[in-house]
């Protein structure tokens, strides 16, 4: 860890007398954790950076096996002490996440704040961590601070605020945004830089990254639900391009993060194409082939299944589209 960052939190928690009194304190749970409760059954989660442990002690009174880690010896004091207070169990790991190894994957993972109190230089092991603790389907709640307006700065004690367009290129491609909230504070110290707005994210893996071939297998799937002779058509057009072609504007939409998720911002039309082939060769499936199925799956002339304006979402059988995975 940093020595500022080190000598900051010090500071923090040797000024408090109690955890109230800490200024990241909070006593309700951090926004969707309790929409995670009731959509999962409870299993493992990481809480990073676990403050005065209010989120950790609410996860455990859900049946949750808790990890708290946290790199300040009093902040792992507090969560103990509330854990017994409420007759639950936290398990507590003082570590610093740059430096830490997971020894297992968990079903959810959460960070209240801790993201934006880095020193950037650390942030590529933070996401590398991130990854290999987080469940192929697992949950990521982050809180992050944003600037209240454009060109705002950071206060001389941070934390460090970031637009969502920032915290989304940070960890695409491997995870996708499924919800996100904010909520707007004007009049905060000028020591963590006045007022600003509080982003709270929910993410998960972004399958058409982690999974191409799946992907493709669904679009083929879907296909012969629909009686198109895929296999026929692939023969066919082995040595050239199926047409009619995708219309730019409905291929960027097809490829973007509100269908099918291969790019985690809405591509230009332009540069769609190009995208779709990138995704391909890295998958080691053949740009061509991968082309002529999303064209037959979206052309209004073929399968006529995700066609722009009017998608047969209750005929397809794509689950890693957000349109389908999130009815």
């Amino acid at each position: 860890m940093s020595t500022h960052e080190k000598k900051t939190f010090l500071a923090t928690y040797d000024w408090a007398s109690r955890w109230q009194d800490l200024p990241w304190a909070h006593d309700e749970p951090t926004l969707f954790l309790a929409e995670v409760c009731r959509r999962r059954s409870p299993g493992r989660v990481l809480d990073i950076g676990c403050g005065a442990g209010t989120d950790s002690v609410f996860l455990a009174q859900m049946g949750w096996e808790v990890t708290a880690l946290d790199f300040m010896p009093r902040a792992l004091e507090y969560t103990r002490q509330r854990a017994a207070e409420q007759g639950v169990v936290v398990h507590a790991v003082e570590a610093d996440i740059a430096e830490w190894e997971p020894p297992s994957r968990y079903d959810l993972v959460l960070d209240h704040g801790l993201l934006h109190n880095m020193d950037p230089q650390r942030h590529p092991a933070y996401r590398a961590c991130l990854m290999k603790a987080l469940a192929e389907d697992g949950d990521f709640i982050l809180l992050h601070w944003h600037p209240l307006f454009p060109g705002q700065g950071n206060g001389r004690m941070g934390p460090t605020r970031r637009d969502r367009e920032t915290i989304g290129d940070f960890f695409a491609p491997d995870l996708q945004e499924r919800y996100f909230a904010r909520e707007e504070f004007e009049d905060l110290p000028d020591m963590v830089g006045g007022g600003m707005t509080q982003a709270c994210y929910w993410f998960r893996r972004n399958q058409a990254h982690a999974k191409p071939r799946e992907l493709l297998d669904q679009v083929r799937t879907t296909l012969r639900r629909h009686a198109y002779d895929h296999e026929a058509m692939l023969a066919r057009t082995a040595e050239a391009a199926l047409g009619p072609a995708l219309e730019p504007g409905h291929l960027a939409r097809l490829l973007g993060p509100g269908r099918l998720g291969i790019h985690h911002r809405l591509p230009e039309p332009a540069g769609a194409a190009g995208l779709l082939a990138a995704w391909a060769r890295e998958a080691g499936v053949d740009p061509r082939e991968a082309a002529n199925l999303l064209t037959a799956f979206a052309s209004p002339a073929l399968a006529k299944v995700c066609v722009a304006g009017a998608p047969r979402c209750d005929q397809c059988n794509v689950t890693y589209c957000k349109r389908l995975r999130y009815r």
